[in-house]
């Protein structure tokens, strides 16, 4: 995926495939993420669009949320752990402080995107 050099230049950190010696769905990629940016990973919330994602995300211990497509509707992610399933964030009202604000009200084990699965 190319992200252009101005959206790349936003990010605090930036990691592809090609960074890590294990690819998804083994954790490395998520759990090099949270140390390069100091973060506890059950702090975290990764976006996915894939099972092997998801299944890489949860491997780290960290929240996901998955958008799916059409081709993706009917699988099981709840069912492999996911904490929600949308299937376009900005259309569904998605934003960094609904998916955010449960946990820092209520924990780390906080639902998150309640109503909005």
């Amino acid at each position: 995926v190319t992200l252009g050099e101005e959206r790349r230049a936003k990010l605090n950190v930036c990691i592809l495939g090609d960074d890590v010696s294990k690819l998804k769905p083994d954790p490395l990629i998520y759990v090099t993420a949270a140390e390069r940016l100091q973060i506890d990973p059950s702090k975290c919330v990764v976006i996915e669009d894939s099972m092997v994602g998801l299944r890489a995300a949860k491997g780290a211990g960290m929240k996901c949320v998955i958008t799916y497509t059409k081709s993706t509707e009917g699988e099981d992610f709840y069912g492999e752990g996911a904490d929600a399933k949308v299937p376009e964030l900005a259309s569904a009202g998605v934003t960094l402080d609904t998916i955010f604000a449960p946990m820092k009200e209520n924990g780390l084990d906080a639902e998150i995107l309640v109503g909005i699965k």
